[in-house]
């Protein structure tokens, strides 16, 4: 019986690529005649690398966006480099045509010949996630034919989020043309640096109510994206905010947003890099304004990739505790070991400061062309074992925070700590329960720690007001 080159097909649906003598195995045909069948195949033949090495794959179109796109690096001076075109194979499989490879730090032998299972995993972070990353599929969802949770969103249609609305990501990559020319028309109107009082709960209110404000950045905390124009310039921002402060849950987490302040102002007196931070209460509540990272001032844009997407495609998933990342880091070369026993010696300090929510997708990697690459700021650092329950309850001391202060050696991180607590300890800008709560830790870090019937402990019960 002749042999059919459609039946080509189902191979490469069931393994997206293949050479020419994989093919012809599993067909039971010769390798001359299953040639002869891929030269009959229509124009959806991909070819990938050269001579006895290539493979091919099919191409799989989404929807009228065509199979394959320029991917595209946007400097920091807001110059965009093209990387690579990258094609959509049947199979759900993804290969980059890197070219001349100006980016071998993105390329790695983890995926022969630049051939991905799923999304490359340094365009993993672009899955929509977090609080804004949530309001962004609420307002696409529909568009492209998805559920508004996205966390069951396929590769597939993160691909066609960014080729369709992807033009403000966070991030510095960009994919197809459309969504480059969206990248470079220019910023929002952004808020003048004295009307931030007025023009922030109004934000606010709009990322409530699920407007998106801003681009699709990751974390859980409510937030919005803007500019300020000051006499400097015009700076990205990211805000969060808390709920309004006359209540216990809201109070709180003003609390925790000037904590969050002050761990970075620690960690900058000490040389670690961090976002330049700033508190403004308005409308009554907390608004913690912080320099985007992944934005410079004249419109360009940083390639920031999670530990999370790194570890998951090539430390074997090895990411938290942070103290292992970093070892894994300095030995495949990502990492100096300057800035591998920084990101230790911040897990550290976020231990001792009660940062229980140190996960992977809470530290990031700042790319370069060429290893090794860099720590981005420090971010998401606050004493998340405070924040209020799933009920709105808030609570005082605990007992594993002190006894984690307690414990520490001695040193440069235990000493940040302290400081860290002293300052909030003496700040009239946190409540008084919370200023408590810090007194306790300095007596933990300095052998102080007392019974605990004698350490006045407090759990502030629903609708009941906090005093400042």
């Amino acid at each position: 019986m002749e042999f059919k080159p459609q039946s080509l097909r189902l191979q490469f649906l069931q393994h997206g690529v293949r050479s020419a003598e994989e093919l012809a195995r599993s067909a039971r045909v010769s390798q001359p005649t299953i040639s002869r069948a891929l030269r009959r195949l229509p124009d959806s033949l991909v070819r990938i690398g050269r001579g006895r090495s290539t493979r091919y794959g099919l191409a799989n179109p989404i929807w009228d966006l065509g199979s394959d796109w320029p991917l595209y690096v946007i400097g920091s001076e807001g110059a965009p480099e093209q990387i690579g075109r990258l094609f959509s194979l049947l199979g759900g499989k993804y290969w980059l045509d890197a070219g001349t490879n100006t980016w071998p730090s993105l390329m790695d032998s983890h995926f022969e010949g630049n051939v991905f299972p799923d999304l490359p995993w340094f365009l993993d972070d672009y899955r929509p996630q977090g609080f804004l990353g949530r309001a962004f599929a609420r307002k696409h969802a529909a568009a492209l034919g998805q559920q508004t949770n996205p966390a069951g969103w396929s590769g597939r249609t993160v691909v066609e989020a960014m080729l369709r609305f992807g033009g403000d990501f966070s991030g510095a990559f960009v994919l197809g043309r459309d969504a480059l020319a969206a990248a470079m028309s220019g910023e929002p109107t952004p808020v003048a640096h004295g009307e931030r009082s007025s023009q922030y709960p109004r934000l606010a209110e709009l990322a409530l109510r699920g407007d998106l404000v801003g681009s699709s950045a990751g974390g859980e905390q409510p937030k919005f994206v803007t500019s300020v124009s000051d006499p400097q310039g015009v700076r990205p921002v990211i805000v969060k905010f808390s709920p309004p402060m006359n209540e216990d849950a809201g109070r709180r987490w003003a609390d925790l947003l000037f904590a969050e302040y002050t761990a970075c102002r620690v960690l900058a007196e000490k040389g670690y890099e961090v976002s330049r931070g700033e508190i403004i209460d308005a409308g009554g509540c907390r608004y913690l304004e912080v320099d985007r990272f992944d934005r410079t001032k004249n419109g360009g844009r940083l390639p920031v990739i999670s530990l999370r997407a790194l570890a998951a495609a090539l430390l074997d998933g090895v990411a938290v505790p942070w103290p292992s990342a970093a070892a894994s880091l300095l030995e495949n070369g990502w990492l100096c070991h300057e800035q591998a026993g920084q990101l230790a010696s911040i897990w550290e300090f976020g231990r001792l400061i009660g940062n229980t929510d140190m996960h992977d997708g809470n530290t990031s990697l700042v790319f370069t062309p060429r290893k090794p690459v860099r720590l981005a700021p420090v971010y998401d650092m606050l004493p998340m074992a405070y924040r209020p329950d799933s009920f709105g309850r808030v609570h005082g001391v605990s007992e594993e925070q002190l006894g984690a202060c307690a414990s520490a050696p001695p040193g440069r991180e235990r000493e940040m700590a302290e400081s860290f607590w002293v300052s909030l300890a003496g700040s009239e800008m946190v409540s008084k329960e919370f200023r408590a709560i810090a007194q306790a830790h300095v007596k933990a870090l300095r052998g102080k720690v007392q019974p605990r019937a004698d350490r006045g402990e407090t759990s502030i019960a629903p609708g009941k007001k906090s005093k400042k």
